[in-house]
């Protein structure tokens, strides 16, 4: 199981390792840390994996309008895989924390910066289902989904197909060269234990629903790269 950031961290896989098919080797940081994160409140707050800038010190940044805005590390998770960043910015758009339990077959878009932005500096979407409601050896804080995953898209939303709704942060992924379309996400209800851990409100879902969400709009506007170097 492998931890789906580019090439710059190499030895963060402990959780997973331990019998796994993993393709990690020592530790080595390479020149750039990078990976996605997403606003979870109006305040210029972040959520993103713990991996992505574990080693970055107070060098993280995030690239928002096409500016790179330096971002506080405000606390973190190292078991859960999580970490949440704080920019001095106000009235960022958002991604709602979905109140609903994850369910199989439930029609996911995740939403990410695969490959950094050595492929593209746009963001990028992929689709699927969740096809397990636990993770690799019974982990119950992921889930399964079958959406492609890449070095990069760590730290970035699942969210489902029609209320834009999060139910997931990209995490992890199998090997790629024995296994296909095994992906795993923290459950959302993992994030808001750790975000009311740490004293952060978040917006609630709304309670009633009209018509299909704008998903592109939601993930375009909340989306962010985010780097250290």
């Amino acid at each position: 199981l492998s931890r789906v950031w580019p090439e710059n961290f190499s030895s963060h896989n402990s959780k997973y390792q331990k019998g796994s098919s993993g393709n990690t080797t020592g530790s080595k940081k390479t020149g750039v840390a990078a990976g996605t994160a997403f606003f979870v409140t109006s305040k210029g707050h972040l959520i993103t994996n713990h991996h992505v800038i574990k080693g970055c010190g107070a060098k993280s940044k995030i690239v928002f309008k096409d500016k790179d805005i330096p971002v506080k590390l405000l606390a973190k998770d190292e078991m859960l895989d999580l970490a949440l960043l704080k920019a001095d910015l106000r009235r960022t758009e958002h991604i709602i924390l979905s109140d609903d339990k994850p369910k199989k077959l439930q029609r996911i878009i995740a939403a990410g910066y695969p490959l950094g932005k050595s492929l593209s500096d746009d963001l990028k979407f992929t689709s699927g289902i969740i096809s397990s409601l636990k993770g690799y050896n019974d982990d119950s804080t992921l889930i399964q989904i079958d959406a492609a995953l890449n070095k990069g898209n760590s730290g970035g939303p699942i969210v489902d197909e029609e209320s834009g709704e999060l139910v997931g942060i990209a995490v992890a992924g199998l090997n790629k060269a024995k296994t296909e379309a095994v992906n795993f996400g923290i459950k959302t209800s993992s994030l808001k234990n750790f975000l009311d851990s740490n004293q952060i409100n978040v917006p609630a879902s709304t309670l009633f629903s009209f018509g299909r969400a704008d998903v592109s709009k939601i993930l375009e506007s909340s989306t962010v790269y985010t780097y250290c170097k």
